[in-house]
Formats: C-alpha cells, structure tokens, sequence
C-alpha cells in the first residue's frame, strides 16, 4: 500500500470511528463514579479523598503498568485478538462494581477495568499511526482524542439520566430490580462494552509492517538518543492530565456544589458541552496541525500545544472564580474546548518521532505519563485539597485552581521546548 493511498483509504476511516466508538466507552466506563459521588459516599460510607483515590489514584496506577506490557504485546502480537480480550475484560468488571458491597470490592474492580482498558491506547494509536501519514495523523488522532469527552458526555449525560429514570425500567428486570439505581447503571453500561467486545473483529487493520520487518530495533537505543525529548512530553502531558482528569472528574459536582445546580441538569449541560466542545476542539485543532504540517511545519502540533494551554488557564480563572453560573458555564466550555486539543496534539507527536516498530511501546509511554500521574493523582489531589485545605460547600473551586495554576505553565514550556527537540528525531524516523 502507497503512502497516499495508505491516507485516502476508506478502511483508514472506519479503522478511526470504530476505535473512537470503543474510546468512547471505555472512558464512559471509566468515568461513570463521577456520576455516582452522593451515591456511593451514602451506600459505602466514602470520602471525598477515597472517591478520589478510587476514581483516578488506583485505577491509573494498575492502568500505566498494564499500558507498558500491552505495548510490548502490540508490537509482537496480534493486536485485534488482544483488543477483544481487553474489551471482554472490562466489560465484565465495570458489571461487577455494581455488585459492589464496601470500598475495597470497588477498588478491586475498578483495577481490573483499568488493566483491561490500558490495552487500548497502545493498539489504536499503532494502528492508525499504520494507516495515516505524519500530516494525516494529528486529525485522525483528533478524532481518536475525542473519545475522553464524548465518554465523559455519555457517563455525565447518559449515566444521569440512567440513576434519574431507571424507576421506568425496573419492572422488566427481574432479579435485578432490587438493585440499587447507581449499581444498574454499572450494569448498563457493561452490556454495551460486551457488544463492542463482539463486534472488534470487524476493525480494519493496516497491513502489518512491523512483523514484516526484520529489522531490529531495540527501544532502550531509541529512548537513550530521544530522551529528553520524551521527558519534556511526558511531563507536560503529565501536568495538562492532572488538569483535564480533574475536570472530567469533579466538573458536575462542582455546578453542583459551587452553583446549586440539580445533578440531572448539571449533568446533562456537562455531556452538552463535551459533545460539541470536546468533538470541535479535537477536529478542529487535529485540523489545523495538520494542515500547517501539509506546508512543511513538521512540529506544528507541538508550537499550536503552547497557545492552547495559555486559553485553558484563561478558562480554568474564570471557571473557578466567577458566581455567576452561565460564566461559569461559559469557563468550562473554554476548558473543554482546549483541552480537547491535547490528544491528537501529543500523541501525533510521539507517533511521528518513533520508528514504526516501536510505536506502540512509546504510545504505551505516552499513555502512563497521562495515567499514572495525570489520572491517577488529578482526582485524588482534588478530593484531597477538598478534604484538608478547602472544606466547604464551594471549596473545590479552590482546589481546581490551586492545581491548574501550577500545572498549566509548566506544559506549556515543556510543549514550546519539545518542539525543538523533535525535529531531529522525525528526520530518523523518515530514514528508517
């Protein structure tokens, strides 16, 4: 397959909305405690420092190092097979949270979905890294990046309307209609991952040159050249995903708590601004990357990161700091909009300074510096300042700030700098 048909094919296309439709709902899955705060603080007797630690603290941390293996696997193995496995996995596991009966069941389950989802980034970004060219990739990863927010929409608007309206349904669910309406969710949301889990064989797949490639070309050579670079990437990802986490985590309680906001409500414009916010902030700057990228500015992702970070600090002020609720709204359609640029923005950029056969083992990289720090502590730092600093009604908006404050400035200079130092590193790849 051509480089330029290897762009233009239609497989290429599907390959992207399918893995988008399975990002979708693997966040969905993943973000659905953030739904259930008031819930599973009554039913299990949780704190806010607890909610944090289950929601992002365990769950990453069992997520980065599964992300490492599963990278190793995807660049050897077959990478659909381990799809439909991982899929199956957390499928199962985010059913059995709803059976739940104290905070270590939860905790136990909520590992298990996070080993199984860690596959995922890996393999999708390998796959459409094999489909697309360098130009081609920050809009295709674009589309891939929204997956987060539309999950976070889904889990938001959907899981809401699910706990608020599942009264309606009980009288068809057997057995079930005891269960708690926060524990059915669970359950809902397990079914449909079990279907996507049935459908993966359907994926299209690149044609695999990294196993037709007899080449060695040992990673620890790679990162030894190409450290620096990595560790200016892996931090800003890292600050920006403590951020964005803590966001997509805490974002409805604190319409809730901070403006009195009904959850349903809050919920519903919270899925509202990730659907158009979240969908036009990946497109569009994934667009607009690659079109410079198109006019010979291979580092364009990485000079446009610096500027969108700048808005999210703007974004985040006004978010936090104003009373009035339709300003507040206002900042965090701000916040979701530019954020949402950060995905196909640094995971192009990681994909095109990696040669072929080590991409999916630098995107499992990619993916801990966002998880394991980012995810695991964003949360868990939030719940913890709420619970020891700002211990009021509308303290989180103080917590939020306090972290955004720091981390903003700091990814914006690793993003400028790193975009010096991947220009060498595209040309090696480009040789291979």
């Amino acid at each position: 397959m051509s480089i330029s048909s290897k762009a233009s094919s239609k497989l290429a296309w599907i390959a992207v909305f399918f893995i988008t439709t399975v990002n979708t709902l693997s966040f969905a899955d993943r973000q659905l405690p953030s739904i259930m705060i008031p819930e599973l603080k009554a039913d299990l007797l949780l704190t806010d420092t607890q909610i944090g630690f289950l929601f992002g603290t365990v769950f990453a941390i069992f997520f980065g190092i599964a992300s490492l293996v599963f990278g190793i696997l995807a660049d050897k193995g077959n990478k659909r097979t381990i799809l439909f496995w991982t899929i199956f996995m957390w499928s199962i596991l985010t059913g059995l949270s709803g059976f739940a009966q104290q905070f270590w069941d939860l905790i136990i389950f909520r590992i298990g979905v996070g080993v199984g989802e860690a596959a995922l980034g890996p393999i999708a970004l390998a796959i459409l890294a094999g489909f697309f060219t360098k130009e081609k990739l920050p809009l295709a990863l674009g589309i891939f990046g929204s997956g987060p927010f539309l999950g976070s929409a889904l889990a938001a608007w959907g899981g809401g309307a699910i706990i608020t309206n599942i009264s309606v349904a009980r009288p068809f669910l057997g057995p079930l209609s005891n269960l708690a309406d926060w524990r059915l969710t669970f359950l809902i949301f397990a079914f449909f991952s079990l279907i996507l889990a049935l459908l993966i064989r359907f994926l299209p797949m690149p044609k695999d040159e990294v196993e037709k490639n007899q080449i060695e070309n040992p990673i620890l050579p790679f990162i030894k050249k190409a450290w620096k670079f990595f560790a200016f990437m892996f931090l800003g990802v890292t600050m920006t995903g403590i951020i964005g986490y803590s966001v997509l985590a805490w974002g409805v309680e604190m319409l809730v708590r901070v403006h009195d906001l009904p959850k349903s409500y809050a919920g519903q414009n919270f899925g509202l601004f990730n659907i158009i916010f979240g969908i036009g902030g990946s497109l569009g700057f994934g667009l607009l990357a690659s079109s410079f990228m198109t006019k010979g500015i291979k580092n364009a992702n990485l000079l446009i990161a610096p500027i969108t970070l700048f808005f999210c600090w703007l974004s985040l002020i006004l978010f936090c700091l104003v009373n009035n609720v339709i300003l507040a709204q206002v900042g965090l359609i701000g916040l979701i909009f530019f954020m949402s640029a950060g995905p196909g923005l640094y995971a192009s950029a990681v994909q095109n300074a990696s040669p072929i056969n080590l991409r999916a083992r630098t995107a499992s990289i990619y993916y801990i510096s966002a998880n394991v720090v980012g995810f695991a502590l964003g949360p868990f730092a939030l719940g913890f300042l709420n619970d020891n600093f700002f211990n009021y009604d509308d303290g989180i908006r103080y917590s939020l700030l306090t972290l955004g404050i720091i981390a903003y400035p700091i990814s914006g200079f690793c993003f400028w700098y790193s975009a010096k130092l991947i220009l060498p590193l595209i040309e090696q790849a480009e040789n291979k």
